[in-house]
């Protein structure tokens, strides 16, 4: 027995992972990071705004 007859199988396993299993969800996922991201970026500018507001009120704003 030789390392090829090792080796083959287990390249040929994370080859069929990548294929059958990683590509597929790729899409979704990365749909779902950029759809996290804008609702990252609506609420701190909506929590930006609120401290804004409130520094304007209080006569703190730099």
């Amino acid at each position: 027995m030789n390392t090829q007859e090792i080796l083959t199988p287990v390249a040929k396993f994370i080859e069929w992972t990548f294929e059958n299993v990683l590509v597929p969800i790729s899409s979704p996922m990365n749909t779902a990071v950029v759809l996290l991201g804008f609702v990252g970026l609506a609420f701190w500018l909506r929590t930006q705004k609120k401290y804004t507001e409130k520094a304007k009120r209080d006569g703190t704003i730099v």
